[in-house]
């Protein structure tokens, strides 16, 4: 109970910058002893910084993490990927509607779905929709709008996203147990943070290298999310989290 809401307070402060006691108190329904206690415990962790009436967030405690382009990113533990994608669309079904994220692992399922009928893909990565273009028996929705060709990604306002999904399978640049989710890339975040809120079922693909990686974006807490999808056991910690949280892990 602590650990989660010790979880929660990071993440609130984190997406905020800032929040006065009396809102953190309310938000987490805690008294004022209560909070104290779990405030100097993240400033002790150098997470935050308490100052009169609240608590300020450290942006200096996360890691500035460049990602590398996307041919780059595309090489990188490709077998891996291959995998993770041959693995996650075993829970695509007939009839299904789907997002598929941008990004080089997501991109693995469409090549495993052409076995299936009455599939609706909507999708916002050049890539899926070029490898759904091989499929006649897939139909795909494309989110449109400015195109970013680090990412090979279309941006639209999210506002404007009204899709709902049975499944979304997510791409991450990292995971870790205190910052959930995270990426660098604040238009992709974005529109994964709106997925996310609009589908049934979560599936995050991502590879061992993303475990203990944070980057600036947060776009998801881990306990949101119903499944992982990856290729080898991660840490007791996160096993620890997932079971606590029924989240599924699937390699």
């Amino acid at each position: 109970m602590k650990f989660s809401r010790l979880y929660e307070i990071e993440i609130y402060l984190s997406q905020r910058q800032y929040a006065s006691t009396e809102d953190l108190m309310k938000k987490f329904n805690v008294s004022l002893q209560t909070l104290r206690r779990d405030l100097t415990e993240l400033q002790d962790r150098n997470v935050i910084t308490k100052i009169y009436g609240g608590a300020i967030y450290n942006k200096d405690n996360i890691p500035n993490t460049d990602t590398p382009d996307m041919q780059t990113r595309s090489q990188l533990n490709l077998e891996s990927k291959i995998n993770i994608g041959k693995l996650a669309s075993q829970f695509v079904k007939n009839n299904d509607i789907i997002f598929i994220d941008s990004g080089t692992t997501a991109f693995h399922i469409v090549p495993n779905l052409g076995h299936l009928e009455n599939v609706t893909i909507v999708t916002h990565s050049l890539d899926v929709i070029n490898e759904v273009s091989k499929f006649s028996n897939l139909d795909c929705i494309v989110i449109g709008g400015k195109y970013q060709q680090r990412t090979n990604s279309f941006y639209t306002d999210t506002t404007e996203l009204n899709y709902y999904y049975g499944k979304a399978f997510i791409s991450t640049v990292g995971i870790s147990l205190p910052r959930g989710l995270t990426n660098a890339n604040f238009y992709e975040a974005a529109i994964k943070t709106k997925v996310i809120d609009n589908s049934s079922k979560i599936f995050v693909l991502a590879d061992h290298s993303k475990f203990d990686v944070i980057t600036f974006n947060n776009f998801s807490s881990l306990d949101k999310i119903n499944y992982i999808v990856t290729d080898q056991n991660p840490a007791d910690n996160y096993l620890n989290y997932f079971k606590r949280n029924n989240i599924q892990i699937l390699y």
